[in-house]
């Protein structure tokens, strides 16, 4: 079989448990390479406001603090908590 392929093939007649579906699912994961694993555990994303442009310069940390509380979208976990 291919590199990233299960070493060993099982075949059952019928439905699985979850719990065979589990450890088929693990026995799948532990036959692909490390690089393999990486490439399918990184998912690329586009993040609003932080991927518009290559990069940003503040003077300040606090310059840096007031534009991310006022732009970036709360649910990227970048603002102010007030405890």
């Amino acid at each position: 079989m291919g590199q990233g392929t299960m070493q060993r093939l099982m075949y059952k007649i019928g439905k699985t448990t979850e719990k065979e579906h589990l450890i088929l699912d693990f026995m799948d994961g532990l036959s692909r390479t490390i690089k393999d694993r990486i490439n399918f555990g990184l998912l690329p994303l586009k993040l609003p406001v932080i991927g518009d442009v290559p990069y940003r310069i503040f003077k300040t940390m606090e310059e840096y603090r007031n534009w991310a509380e006022r732009t970036v979208p709360r649910y990227l976990g970048y603002y102010h908590r007030n405890d």
